[in-house]
């Protein structure tokens, strides 16, 4: 066989990123539904869909008419109790004078100690009416527990809520997070902490950076694959139910040698590439991994600064003369 006429390249080194690519959606990390606490009849509603809430602030306000009642009533209990109380207190200390007299008897002052003990007990029960009265009328008042946004509402003014029935559903568009499927044979190169990038047609102009928070433990048997959950906080105008495209990192090959993929043969034992030797082709089998920008990665087989054939080496068997072409 004649000589082969074939350009050359040299293997050289550039930093290569693995990369792979998935659709999530994005959702909020809370997402509380609110029920009401107290049942009565709903008299105001402040917050509505769409509204944003401080924690703490009220969302809308149940009828507490019937718990003002009891407040009141164990308020003059205590009250009624205590004047009790203070008469028995002094006819207990009477008893116990005279009883040093010798002028009652020990069974007198002991019925007279035992109606002041009830009488306290009878107070301690009236003040625990009472804290429960002052906390169902702050239970009348439905609030928001974190700072979030109203997204659904379902009572209006005029509506009577049982103990339970869920009132509003709030979701928290500040602190989000996305749920991210992968094949399963990727699940050997996922792990925590692994950079992920981010980026929604809700909003354009702003791309995220977080990393991997944790993967789940199971395989999903439906469709074969493995989740991956990313957290981060919401960059400004991010939604909730949104879809989001993210790119991740998988691993990172510093000073990996390359060459263009033209350079890479296919041949029945695997890869190979054409090692140029004092004019003549000499077949090297390689191992190779991620391709990038027209490159792929020379796993091993090759250093840098080897010369292989790039035009024509399809053509070339081990052995075969050459004359280069660079032009």
């Amino acid at each position: 066989m004649g000589q082969i006429t074939v350009s050359t390249t040299t293997a050289t080194t550039m930093n290569l990123n693995e990369e792979d690519s998935v659709m999530g959606m994005i959702y909020s990390r809370s997402s509380p539904d609110i029920a009401a606490e107290v049942s009565g009849r709903v008299i105001s509603v402040i917050a509505d869909i769409g509204d944003a809430v401080d924690k703490g602030q009220v969302l809308a306000q149940i009828d507490s008419e019937k718990y003002d009642l009891q407040l009141a009533q164990s308020k003059a209990e205590i009250a009624r109790l205590s004047a009790l109380l203070v008469n028995q207190e002094l006819d207990l200390k009477r008893a116990e004078k005279l009883f040093k007299d010798s002028l009652v008897s020990e069974e007198m002052v002991d019925r007279t100690r035992a109606e002041f003990t009830a009488l306290s007990e009878q107070i301690n029960a009236a003040n625990a009416q009472l804290r429960n009265s002052e906390r169902l009328i702050e239970e009348t008042k439905i609030k928001a527990p974190i700072k979030t946004q109203v997204s659904a509402k379902h009572i209006d003014i005029g509506d009577f809520v049982q103990n339970g029935m869920i009132v509003y559903e709030l979701v928290d568009t500040k602190n989000l997070r996305v749920a991210l499927s992968f094949p399963e044979y990727q699940s050997l190169k996922l792990k925590k902490g692994l950079k992920v990038f981010l980026t929604t047609p809700t909003s354009k102009d702003q791309n995220v950076e977080t990393t991997i928070k944790e993967i789940k433990p199971s395989v999903n048997s439906n469709n074969r694959s493995i989740t991956a959950i990313v957290d981060f906080d919401n960059p400004g105008s991010w939604v909730p139910g949104a879809s989001t495209q993210a790119r991740i990192i998988l691993s990172t090959y510093e000073d990996a040698v390359v060459l263009p993929q033209l350079a890479v043969v296919r041949r029945s034992i695997g890869d190979v590439v054409y090692l140029i030797q004092n004019g003549t082709a000499v077949e090297r089998q390689v191992d190779t991994g991620i391709e990038k920008d027209g490159f792929i990665h020379i796993k091993s087989g090759l250093k840098h600064g080897d010369i292989v054939a790039l035009d024509g080496a399809g053509f070339l068997t081990n052995g075969t003369q050459i004359l280069i072409n660079n032009d």
